[in-house]
């Protein structure tokens, strides 16, 4: 029988997700408070009712079950639902193109929703906790470890990930969202997609940035991070300017896609140079300072050992160590204009000096300084209890220098295993896995109550959070190091095409069964795949060869991408429903907690990215997400409208609340850039994590007064 994972290389639940459950805890309170904070300002300030009920029909009651409330929205149900039960429930079931609120049926009862509300209130409570947990501990334990493995092993550029791999997988739910909202309402619907992005790009420009400068203890703002942050202001004043001249047409859209698309190669080109050049530059620089500081203290020696010995032995030694320098020094490569421009946009942190070095959360000097990811699972991972020593890290990081942005290892013999050893024949096969997946599940379980370091509560909200743990075992591939369980890597693989056919029906309305080639042929493959896992992938002590583990790692990011995407949407219908009872108005629900709610997911990843240590990817992600977010979106959100349309171009205008955002966020990556690369010499303290946090606090309130007003 193949030996299941040992117990003894489990981190405890109480280490392991001890920062999301303080986040979950912290974020729950911090909505109620700012929901209930934001519908008594609306109240006070009088808008809330302004509209009136503008479909209440007289005292004809019998005629509202006619009139069609799909394209209202459900945020508008105390202003515009008819003033009788019947007309209440069809609004609160049909209301957003048919989807209805959460919880409908409080609408629809004798009791009041309000009665409801406070009921449901202690369950709805416990239900939000859980979800921002399961946010953070899918992008701990579901979204991360592919990252992690391709910065890793795989070499891939930590700031070229953040632009690519992460932007897309925190921004594609975002793109669609803006898509189906711009091509379901021509005339209006760009105004809410343009109000949710720039509300959402403000909360992960500056509260996520923020965050993740805290969580790094600071970080470094030179080249790389600067030509970030340039590309949102360069972004932001170029949507503003484009959709102030009130039309946008096919030039447009080109334009938009393009910019992006530029950014991209630039981030990569960028991250190659800075590897293939820059760091081998430094490191013969400090080679060459070796060599002279060997030699000055050669001749300190031979002075202190006397005029006439010195005479003679510095003759001999000074020859040899001539000659040793000019065998072992490595050259300098010289710097031109060129090399001096590639330099300056691909600096990350390139200080050695020990005063100069960052340390915070999850992030070590050293790594940090030679742009290497602290890895906290598997043989070397920091929260590993058996960790290896800081010397043998280094070997092993010495052995993956064969090249820069190496993707296959060596070793053809063996396909699929990197080490240890397959079953020995299917029916042992079939067994060991089947036994692996038990253990899995039952030491699972079995931690919950064994950890000594839970109180009751967080073993109560674990027990609750157990289902979803298992389904998300079952349905996320992870092959990388320190997650990996040859069962249930086969067992998700196999179930996965079910789940994600399931989300494309609860989240995007795509019925893949009842198209049954697409869906057939998704089961099909991945079941075979299943199946050679099973048979030849190596027992759960053995490490997979990265041949195989990088598309099981590829698309088990993608799966993950689709769990974080579902739990932020529940939560987004959560905290709707809460500004829907407490009778938010639309536009300052777009802007505050339907843009916060769509940024949790960002939140999650980006955080869990720099407590890894991968802070560059994760800062590039707070800056490229809404870059992506905001050209992609518009672009192919006005490309689709136009298809449908058979216009050439389309008429927009600006609201009072999106130029606000547009503003802002100029004034946000301009402070970014003169405080921390001319300020403070190249770095963002914590201090302008508070900054940040301030001044998108005065965001919000200056826009809720210009929408007020």
């Amino acid at each position: 029988m193949e030996t299941h994972t040992k117990e003894s290389t489990r981190v405890p639940l109480s280490k392991r997700h001890r920062f999301h459950h303080q986040a979950a805890y912290y974020l729950t309170a911090f909505f109620l408070v700012a929901l209930i904070a934001v519908s008594a300002f609306s109240q006070y300030s009088g808008n809330a009712s302004g509209l009136g009920r503008l479909l209440e029909n007289d005292d004809n009651a019998g005629d509202e079950q006619d009139v069609d409330f799909s394209s209202y929205s459900c945020n508008e149900i105390l202003d515009l639902a008819p003033n009788n039960q019947q007309g209440l429930c069809d609004f609160a079931k049909t209301c957003n193109q048919g989807e209805g609120i959460f919880l409908s049926f409080t609408f629809c009862s004798g009791i009041s929703y309000k009665v409801w509300t406070m009921i449901l209130g202690p369950f709805l409570f416990i239900w939000l906790i859980l979800l921002f947990r399961m946010l953070g501990s899918t992008a701990e334990d579901y979204f991360s470890p592919s990252l992690e493995m391709f910065s890793t092993k795989l070499g891939l550029p930590p700031r070229f990930a953040g632009v690519s791999l992460l932007a897309l997988g925190n921004g594609a739910a975002d793109v669609s969202a803006t898509i189906n909202a711009i091509t379901t309402d021509p005339q209006n619907g760009y105004l809410l997609s343009l109000g949710a992005l720039t509300g959402s790009c403000m909360f992960i420009g500056a509260v996520v940035a923020s965050v993740v400068i805290l969580a790094a203890d600071g970080v470094p703002c030179r080249g790389a991070l600067v030509r970030d942050v340039s590309a949102l202001l360069i972004t932001a004043i170029i949507v503003w300017s484009t959709i102030s001249s009130g039309v946008i047409g096919h030039g447009t859209i080109t334009l938009f896609s393009s910019f992006y698309i530029i950014y991209m190669v630039i981030v990569l080109i960028a991250d190659v140079y800075h590897r293939a050049v820059v760091l081998p530059r430094l490191e013969a620089k400090r080679n060459e300072a070796e060599v002279a500081r060997q030699r000055q203290a050669s001749i300190r020696v031979n002075e202190a050992a006397g005029d006439a010995f010195n005479n003679i032995a510095s003759t001999g030694e000074q020859g040899e160590e001539t000659s040793g320098a000019n065998t072992n020094q490595v050259p300098v490569p010289s710097e031109g204009v060129f090399s001096t421009f590639m330099t300056a946009l691909s600096n990350y942190d390139n200080t050695t000096s020990p005063e100069d070095q960052q340390e915070g959360w999850g992030v070590e000097s050293d790594d940090l300084v030679n742009e290497r990811p602290v890895v906290l699972h598997g043989s070397n991972g920091v929260l590993t209890p058996e960790r290896r020593q800081h010397h043998a890290s280094n070997e092993d990081d010495a052995d993956l220098s064969g090249g820069n942005y190496a993707v296959l290892e060596d070793g053809l013999d063996n396909i699929c295993t990197e080490s240890g050893s397959p079953a020995r024949n299917w029916t042992s096969a079939w067994r060991d896995n089947l036994y692996e997946l038990q253990m899995q599940l039952h030491d699972d379980w079995k931690e919950i109550f064994n950890d000594e370091d839970l109180p009751m509560y967080e073993k109560a909200l674990l027990v609750f959070e157990f289902p979803f743990t298992v389904f998300r075992k079952l349905t996320v591939s992870i092959p990388c190091e320190g997650h990996y369980s040859r069962g249930t890597m086969a067992a998700s693989l196999a179930i996965s095409p079910i789940w994600f056919a399931f989300y494309l029906w609860s989240e995007r309305e795509i019925n893949l069964f009842w198209n049954p080639p697409y869906f057939f042929i998704h089961f099909a493959v991945c079941a075979l795949i299943a199946v050679c896992v099973v048979r030849y992938a190596p027992s759960n002590d053995g490490v997979l060869s990265l041949y195989i583990a990088t598309p099981i790692a590829l698309y088990g990011f993608v799966i993950a991408a689709t769990w974080i995407d579902w739990i932020a949407d529940k939560l987004v219908l959560v905290l709707d429903f809460f500004g829907v009872v407490l009778h938010i108005p639309k536009s300052i629900m777009g802007l505050t907690v339907l843009a916060w709610g769509n940024s949790m997911a960002d939140l999650s990843a980006n955080v869990t990215m720099a407590r890894k240590g991968l802070a560059n990817m994760a800062m590039t992600a707070c800056f490229a997400g809404p870059v992506f977010n905001i050209l992609i979106g518009i672009s192919f959100g006005f490309s689709s409208l136009l298809v449908e349309t058979g216009e050439h171009e389309a008429a927009v205008v600006l609201t009072p609340s999106v130029r606000m955002g547009f503003i802002f966020m100029i004034i946000n990556t301009v402070s970014l850039i003169f405080i921390g690369a001319f300020i403070n010499n190249g770095r963002l303290p914590k201090s302008f994590g508070y900054f940040n946090l301030a001044l998108y606090a005065v965001y919000i309130g200056l826009s809720l007064f210009v929408t007020f007003t």
